[in-house]
This record gives C-alpha cells, sequence and structure tokens, in this order.
C-alpha cells in the first residue's frame, strides 16, 4: 500500500500544473520545512511580500510590497511574489517614465535602482500576522538562486539575517513606522541598523515612482 501511495504522489507531481517562477508547482507557498519557528516579538505591521536585492553602495536593500495590492493566486493564477513582481515592474516603468520627463531640462541623475528581474533577487519572504517568513517558492525555489532546492525557503545563513533585520525592527519601534508608511502611502525609505550593517527598506505600489 505504501508503494501505490508513493506512485501515485510521483503521478501527481508530474501532472501538477507548473507556473512560471514556481518549480514546487505550487501558487500557495504553504510549506514550512523543518525550520525553526520565529520566537521573537510580533511586528506590528500589515502582511508585506520582502524581497532581498543587490546592495547599493554598502547599504544592504529589502525591496517591499503590501500583500493587500495583491489577490487570491488561485483566482489570478499567480503567486503573491509573482503579482508583487508586476508591481514592481510597474513602478520601474514609472521611474524611467520620470526620468525622461527630466532629460533634456536638468542633468539627469536617474539611474535603475529598482530589481524586477528573476536573477536579481537574492531571497524572497513575507511578514504575515506580524510574523516574519521566509519562504517564496518563486523566488528562492528559482533556477541559479542559492536558496534552490529547498521547498522555496532559505538557506540558514540567509534566514538568520532575514529573521534579524525583522527582530531589531521591533526593539526600535521602526516597524510602527513602516506601517505608518504603508497606511499613509509615503514616498520615503526606511533605514534600520544590525550589526554595523545598514539594511534600506523601500515600499512599492503606493505611489507612482518611488
Amino acid at each position: 500500500a505504501y508503494n501505490c501511495l508513493i506512485h501515485f504522489y510521483k503521478r501527481l507531481q508530474i501532472s501538477a500544473p507548473r507556473m512560471a517562477g514556481t518549480p514546487c508547482g505550487r501558487l500557495i507557498c504553504d510549506y514550512p520545512g523543518p525550520r525553526p519557528k520565529y520566537q521573537g516579538e510580533l511586528l506590528d505591521i500589515p502582511d508585506i511580500l520582502v524581497f532581498k536585492v543587490p546592495k547599493v553602495g554598502r547599504h544592504n536593500r529589502f525591496q517591499v510590497v503590501p500583500s493587500y495590492l495583491t489577490k487570491d493566486p488561485k483566482m489570478v493564477g499567480k503567486t503573491r511574489h509573482q503579482q508583487a513582481i508586476d508591481i514592481m515592474n510597474e513602478s520601474q516603468s514609472k521611474f524611467e517614465s520620470q526620468s525622461k520627463f527630466w532629460e533634456g531640462t536638468v542633468k539627469n541623475t536617474f539611474k535603475k535602482t529598482i530589481a524586477t528581474d528573476m536573477n536579481e533577487f537574492i531571497n524572497a519572504g513575507s511578514v504575515q500576522g506580524g510574523e516574519p517568513k521566509t519562504q517564496s517558492c518563486t523566488v528562492n525555489n528559482s533556477e541559479g538562486n542559492l536558496n534552490a532546492g529547498q521547498e522555496g525557503g532559505m538557506e540558514e545563513k540567509q534566514r538568520e539575517e532575514f529573521m534579524e533585520v525583522w527582530a531589531e525592527m521591533v526593539k526600535t519601534g521602526q516597524d510602527k513606522m513602516l506601517r505608518e508608511t504603508i497606511e499613509n502611502k509615503q514616498p520615503q525609505s526606511l533605514a534600520v541598523y544590525v550589526k554595523d550593517q545598514t539594511w534600506g527598506i523601500t515600499v512599492f505600489g503606493l505611489h507612482d515612482y518611488c
């Protein structure tokens, strides 16, 4: 009976539809894996989708999209992280339009700083119900990502780094500042300092091109 069950499961995996960017074949990343549960205080922020992207200078960066801007994955056929990437692409397009507006009138200092391509994302996670999550089949399990092969989770060093940033925000009260940024749709970024490193956190999808 056990062998029959394994055979059925393998056939189910083969026949399951796979969305672009979701190698695990799931629209909702609900596999917790053998990772320890977050033990810190809950963050006072709405649910968000989080992407770690390449540094600008010496500063680490998180790009954030509020979850309420995305729709039920089963309705639109895309994971929430895929939808968030679409939203960041829209922000990049608006950013480029603004750059063209200024070009020729003043010294053009605009350049692409919004990561929108899958190969630019170092990892991705979320904050749900105030709890940081290190799961994203869309990004972490994508081809070429250092976290690939871990069912959408992050390798331990990246996971610890991700958790430390959000735990520090609770200690400093910056989680409430991020909540206000989202609620008031403010075009600004936050700087969080963790172990002599600076993390810039920018929210996308709330305003025209920031």
